[in-house]
């Protein structure tokens, strides 16, 4: 499962020599972590930052200090670090070091943007904050290898977008951002649904005007790296949602009408018939 707030880990191979190894402080610093001694823990990851800036265990051990003062709420201290590491050449594929059920990808510019946002949330400078979290979600995206973990990013994603564009009274805005997550399988898209009802409540004809748009489903080529493939979307509310129900070709009436069908029976189509 997707933790936003992840310390990261080492695969220890003990050293066969006495002297203390970088490996070391960081195994120290770690377990410090996980019984709640942060200062200690803090300790043994700055012993690293200050005297083994070549190592390999550098970029972790620097992005735990960040961590672990967010933890702590020192947001004057986690703030430049953050910063800093988002001018770093960190490589955001590291091995995590984490458990077969933890990310497998460090993600450290990502989860930086996403601190930082925080950290301007707690602030109430939510313009700041989406600036952030832009950043986090375009140019540092989130990197897995499961498409359960990126459903469950995407209904993060929109629900954190949603958040922050109502903090700055613009309900249209998180509308949107919450749309093209509505037919997610992959992971539980509920509080989607939920938030959408609320935004929703007080428009009118929002059944016709979607029945009106699924009429529309158009195709559009998708290139990627070096292959390309035929998605299907619709617009609904100035936003771009992918029909979940692909059929080959969008000339065909009949396939076209099965879609449409299918989409009657989700949450969300049952969400908007009933307001």
């Amino acid at each position: 499962m997707r933790k936003l707030f992840l310390i990261l880990s080492l695969t220890i191979y003990h050293s066969v020599f006495a002297q203390k190894m970088p490996s070391d402080y960081f195994e120290e610093a770690s377990k410090h972590f996980e019984n709640d001694d942060y200062d200690q823990a803090l300790a043994g990851y700055q012993y690293i930052v200050d005297h083994c800036r070549k190592s390999e265990l550098y970029p972790k051990a620097y992005y735990n200090i960040g961590f672990i003062y967010y933890t702590q709420r020192a947001f004057e201290k986690a703030e430049p670090i953050f910063k800093a590491i988002l001018e770093s050449n960190f490589n955001e594929k590291e091995n995590s070091g984490g458990g077969v059920m933890e990310d497998p990808y460090t993600n450290y510019k990502h989860r930086a943007s996403e601190f930082l946002s925080a950290i301007y949330y707690d602030k109430k400078m939510y313009d700041v904050a989406l600036e952030y979290f832009t950043l986090s979600d375009t140019v540092y995206p989130y990197l897995h290898f499961c498409g359960n973990e990126y459903a469950l990013n995407d209904i993060h994603t929109a629900l954190r977008y949603a958040d922050i564009y109502q903090k700055l009274n613009q309900p249209d805005k998180a509308i949107e951002a919450l749309l093209p997550t509505v037919f997610i399988t992959l992971a539980d898209n509920s509080k989607v649904i939920g938030e959408l009802k609320i935004l929703l409540s007080n428009k009118q004809n929002l059944k016709k005007e979607l029945e009106l748009s699924l009429s529309k489903i158009y195709s559009k080529k998708i290139i990627e790296d070096d292959s390309s493939f035929t998605n299907f979307y619709f617009k609904f509310l100035g936003a771009e949602i992918a029909v979940p129900y692909s059929y080959e070709d969008d000339s065909s009436k009949s396939d076209k009408e099965k879609a449409i069908k299918e989409i009657k029976q989700t949450d969300f189509y049952k969400m908007i018939s009933k307001l």
